[in-house]
């Protein structure tokens, strides 16, 4: 889901810590929603991963995952900046990655929940996953009934995959 929202952010010199504002009419749920994600984020720290580009070694932020999935026996991970490797494993990488935000969709490929924007329940007993950058990924059939309890579970807790 999709929400018109403005969002400002001010640089200053002098502030000691980040404050952040949230200004609405009222209490909603996407408000909650942003409370509560901004606590999750500040409570724990979350791992960044350590990745490759050709040569260069460097290490993104988790947020910034679209998805994870092997190819020809190499890790990849992508982001809306490209593909990037990772010597790890699959499983090895899915213990690492935060469990609120990534769902294991098939037997090769994780995805960020955050980084979806909608659902294809047009083919029969399967899911597609549309992303944020374009691309789309297919929920295999034996991790359909997994990926809907996550969805339910966010729900329940007041927000949706992409808030």
């Amino acid at each position: 889901m999709k929400t018109d929202m403005k969002l400002t952010v001010e640089i200053d010199p002098s502030v000691t810590e980040p404050e952040v504002i949230i200004r609405e009419r009222e209490e909603t749920a996407l408000v909650s929603r942003i409370v509560s994600l901004i606590q999750q984020y500040t409570q724990q720290e979350q791992p960044s991963i350590t990745v490759y580009q050709s040569t260069t070694r460097s290490s993104i932020e988790q947020l910034e995952i679209i998805r994870v999935y092997t190819q020809e026996r190499k890790l990849v991970i992508w982001t809306k900046d490209g593909a990037y490797y990772a010597k790890s494993t699959l499983r090895e990488l899915e213990e690492t990655l935060d469990e609120e935000w990534f769902v294991r969709i098939s037997r090769y490929e994780i995805i960020n929940l955050n980084w979806v924007t909608g659902f294809d329940l047009t083919v029969r007993g399967t899911i597609k996953v549309l992303l944020e950058d374009g691309s789309s990924a297919w929920v295999s059939r034996r991790y359909v009934r997994t990926v809907e309890q996550r969805l339910e579970s966010t729900l329940e807790k007041g927000g949706t995959a992409n808030e």
